[in-house]
């Protein structure tokens, strides 16, 4: 047996005993319980195969798990072993599952990933250009990274505009062009006044 192998068993007995209760565990010391080693099918034996051969980052492991709902990762993590909640998102679970086979982003791959403001800044300045409201929406409306409602929500607090989550996808997207362009148009037009 392998170093990483018997760490990968010293490392299965140690999550089976941290889920013991203190009367199970006590049971165990006294001799009052037992250990049993049962077989288990495996159901997602090629997706564990796929994820020890090619999977170097977490996103590789999205990629090879991404057509599975919540419940299939559950499962599969379950499969594996892994502590995973039920409340946990698909993000925190497919970490989990990259940590369980020893994947770990390194720190040139984190920095190549977009960072928050390198994301939305071309979005901001090609916006603050727009010379109308409706044109400033039909932009925001074209831009892929804010096809979802959390997207826009973060772009919003990024400009500094007051969101309530409750708001619509719509509602969002007028009041960051109110707030950004409509601003913009607005002081335009008092300083031409005075």
């Amino acid at each position: 047996m392998s170093k990483r192998d018997t760490e990968k068993v010293l490392r299965i007995a140690l999550n089976f005993l941290e889920g013991l209760t203190v009367e199970q565990f006590q049971e165990l010391i006294e001799g009052n319980a037992e250990i049993h080693y049962k077989a288990k099918e495996k159901g997602f034996l090629k997706e564990i195969q796929r994820i020890e051969r090619k999977a170097r980052h977490t996103t590789d492991v999205e990629k090879i798990l991404e057509g599975y709902t919540k419940k299939d990762l559950l499962q599969f993590g379950d499969e594996l072993n892994l502590p995973i909640k039920t409340r946990d998102t698909k993000k925190v679970i497919y970490q989990k599952i990259a940590d369980h086979f020893g994947i770990t982003d390194s720190a040139e791959y984190e920095s190549n990933r977009l960072t928050g403001e390198d994301q939305w800044k071309p979005m901001e300045d090609a916006m603050s250009c727009c010379n109308s409201v409706e044109e400033a929406k039909d932009f925001l409306l074209s831009q892929d990274a804010l096809r979802l409602k959390k997207d826009i929500v973060v772009f919003a607090k990024h400009l500094g505009v007051y969101v309530n989550q409750r708001y619509t996808k719509q509602e969002l997207l007028e009041r960051i062009v109110n707030s950004v362009v409509g601003s913009g148009i607005r002081g335009r037009a008092m300083r031409m006044e005075d």
